[in-house]
């Protein structure tokens, strides 16, 4: 059993050589097909068979597998691990291998360089995160994502607001996909919902959604925003390309609000001096290298929300497998301010 002390000092530096094999370990076992393979147990004889590998080397790995939680040894063999196969297995709803890739291609992407961008490469600070060609190109992984785990995240955060069953319109700031549409539409077939996206990303969104009763809409919003007014405004994940500073872009959401409308926010909240999740202070090092730091900092959301006159604030931390997030959400109308400290979550602490 590892305890505490383990994890500290020695234990703690040690831990992280792991990392590296088991991205390795998957990242093989996805491009042979191991998972699919094993869905039913399998002998290490016939995977090595279908694989042209020799069964001993093949069954230190599948073992090293084993390890890391991707697969079960059985009697029979080896089993793709049941909580792992419907995000590996091949036609599943909820696979998720594009994203994973992705995912490293984003995260990974210059760990090599990390010397020569603190001594100012060619990739600097300043440069937008990414662009309209990025997130066309990221179309499919993104859908692939939200079908798999976003959208089980994000339904509840939304069909949960006080709002949720008298709100007529929704409008979605860059969705990336139509997934979550549909789910709300499955849930409130008289929800008129608008889909703002950059042009070649609502292109692709509406080839997706052509079954849906959705507008659709292109655009920056740095340069527009869709009339309204809107009963409820989704940001999730979207906010970090503002030009004009944060403050600047919520005060024109607002404005796009129905009276008695709410803006709901769904983003990272950095803490303890942006040293904390560990996931998201990590998981983005190599793009805020490149192009910036543009995680939000815990109660920058709501700051933004207070001075753009929103009231009735609600803060919540939502744990979900991609990481910590904090759904934030505050209302236009003729209410009492809010005297929340948007650093401090309901009930304290």
């Amino acid at each position: 059993m590892v305890t505490p002390e383990h994890r500290t000092g020695a234990g703690l530096l040690l831990e992280t050589l792991e990392g590296p094999i088991r991205h390795a370990l998957l990242d093989w076992a996805l491009t042979v097909g191991i998972f699919d393979l094993c869905a039913d147990p399998a002998p290490v004889d016939d995977l090595a068979a279908a694989l042209h590998l020799r069964p001993d080397r093949l069954l230190t790995v599948l073992r090293a597998l084993a390890a890391a939680g991707f697969v079960r040894p059985e009697a029979a063999g080896f089993r793709t691990a049941p909580e792992v196969l419907p995000f590996v297995a091949t036609g599943s709803p909820r696979n998720m291998v594009e994203t994973l890739r992705a995912l490293a291609t984003t995260r990974h992407t210059g760990l090599d360089r990390i010397a020569a961008l603190l001594a100012g490469g060619d990739e600097a600070p300043g440069k937008p995160l990414f662009d309209a060609a990025h997130w066309d190109a990221s179309h499919r992984s993104l859908a692939a994502f939200h079908r798999a785990l976003a959208a089980d995240a994000m339904e509840p955060c939304l069909t949960g607001l006080p709002e949720w069953p008298r709100a007529r319109t929704l409008l979605d700031i860059g969705p990336g996909s139509a997934v979550l549409a549909r789910r709300l539409l499955a849930r409130r077939p008289d929800l008129r919902v608008t889909l703002f996206d950059l042009p070649p990303v609502a292109e692709r969104i509406r080839h997706d959604a052509a079954d849906l009763p959705v507008a659709i809409l292109g655009g920056s919003y740095n340069e527009t925003l869709p009339e309204g007014p809107f009963d409820i405004i989704w940001c999730s994940m979207t906010l970090y390309f503002h030009d004009r500073g944060l403050p600047a872009l919520i005060a024109r959401l607002a404005e796009r609000l129905a009276p008695g409308g709410v803006l709901v926010s769904f983003h990272e909240a950095l803490t303890d001096a942006r040293t904390a999740p560990p996931e998201h202070v990590i998981g983005r090092l190599m793009p805020a290298l490149r192009s910036g730091d543009t995680s939000f900092t815990e109660g920058e959301i709501a700051r933004a929300m207070a001075g753009a006159g929103l009231l009735r604030a609600s803060v919540e931390t939502i744990f979900t497998p991609f990481g910590r997030y904090r759904l934030d959400s505050a209302r236009k109308g003729p209410a009492r301010p809010c005297s929340i400290d948007p650093n401090i979550a309901p009930g304290g602490g």
